[in-house]
């Protein structure tokens, strides 16, 4: 289908200025030029023969065949590539250094990447198909967002490990095994971010898109400097970071807790997470040790549900926000200061310490992803998630995404 001119003289502009710009890949995080890009063939097997593509075979062990590579135009940008083989036009763009196709809006709109990290068992494998959820179906349509998957990669991932176990199958999620067993961990979940709004003659219009890219961390993954160097480097290129903190890896919320809750085994510190963290993003950026880091972090409490006979009857961590169309400071505030307490009672001031030095902004935050305990058999009967989207909500405000209510 051939697009309305003004259509097309507005992407063309749009990417033209992209195009003198220096990009990078969501998934490899080097650096390029959009006309030094690579196409790939686009038409089905039947029509243009696949072939093996060396770049993600060494790259990404992937020995799927795939659509033939058609060369970058070199110093001209194009906003697609003609394929030699069959004749037929192609906007699948790739990455120069990983061959792995870029996001169809990437020429176009602002790319944000989000790092969701915490040690084992502290919930980020719920999390994430929970906020996901949240957001499609509850807070978007209230805040006039809407997040679709970008690729047909994102949508089987994300159907298949995430969302058809835990709403499915109503069962716990495997913990996300370590990248570097599994070369398939080290690619973002990418979503698109639509905003709308009421036009002047009262229909939905489209006031800017995003692209979202989601990184679920092994918890093992960051209990090294070494390894985190090799899988982790988009840490430092992330635009925001939301770190869960299990509670009940905490010594005086386990020793405050009967033993029948069937508490997790001790993994890493967070606080030693913090400092291999803040030590990547230090080199990865070239940031001096005196200057603080500008990425957005978003510390988190996740299973709030279990340690809530912990809590304070008046604790605002038990009420639920009131529905908004805006990010809600004042809830913010209450609920920020809230967990700054708690985590210096429950664990100590070092880990505070840590955010406050380092970090130019973040903000504490207590959610549950399930809401429960699972049953023996590891079934998660009923999901009632509470303040989930709370992180990603200060994320996008702090970027200037959505509006902060007063």
């Amino acid at each position: 289908m051939i697009r309305p001119i003004k259509q097309l003289m507005k992407r063309t502009r749009g990417s033209i200025r992209s195009a003198v710009s220096t990009e990078v890949c969501p998934f490899c995080f080097e650096t390029f030029k959009l006309n030094a890009t690579p196409f790939r063939c686009a038409s089905p097997p039947q029509l243009c023969s696949p072939q093996p593509d060396p770049v993600l075979i060494k790259r990404w062990e992937d020995k799927v065949l795939t659509g033939r590579v058609l060369p970058a135009p070199g110093k001209r940008f194009v906003l697609f590539q003609q394929c030699p083989n069959c004749s037929e036009k192609s906007h699948k763009r790739l990455c120069p250094h990983c061959h792995q196709e870029l996001p169809h809006t990437f020429a176009e709109h602002r790319n944000y990447i989000i790092a969701l990290i915490g040690a084992k068992t502290s919930g980020k494998s719920h999390y994430l198909p929970v906020l996901i959820e949240q957001l499609k179906r509850h807070v978007g349509p209230r805040m006039d967002m809407l997040l679709q998957p970008m690729n047909d990669a994102t949508i089987s991932r994300y159907r298949n490990d995430f969302f058809d176990p835990l709403f499915n199958q109503h069962k716990l999620i495997e913990g996300t095994f370590s990248a570097l067993q599994v070369r398939a961990n080290q690619l973002p979940m990418t979503f698109s971010l639509t905003f709308t709004g009421k036009g002047l003659l009262g229909g939905d219009r489209i006031k800017r898109s995003i692209s979202l890219a989601f990184f679920d961390t092994a918890g093992e993954d960051l209990k090294a400097e070494d390894t985190m160097n090799v899988v982790n480097k988009y840490i430092y290129r992330s635009d925001g970071i939301i770190l869960l903190i299990d509670p009940l890896q905490l010594g005086p919320v386990r020793d405050r807790l009967p033993a029948s809750m069937g508490l997790p085994l001790v993994d890493a510190e967070t606080s030693d997470i913090v400092t291999r963290v803040t030590t990547l993003i230090r080199r990865g950026r070239g940031l001096d040790n005196d200057a603080k880091i500008p990425t957005p972090l978003a510390v988190a409490l996740s299973k709030v549900d279990a340690v809530e006979v912990l809590l304070d009857p008046q604790s605002p961590l038990k009420a639920a926000p009131s529905p908004s169309t805006r990010f809600d400071r004042r809830d913010f505030v209450a609920v920020d200061g809230e967990v700054r307490s708690l985590i210096a009672e429950w664990d100590s001031e070092y880990l505070l310490q840590q955010v406050r030095t380092h970090f130019k902004r973040s903000g504490f935050f207590a959610l549950t992803a399930l809401g429960g305990h699972p049953d023996a058999a590891r079934n998660v009967k009923n999901i009632v998630p509470r303040r989930v989207v709370d992180p990603f909500l200060w994320l996008l405000a702090q970027h200037g995404l959505i509006k902060t209510s007063r």
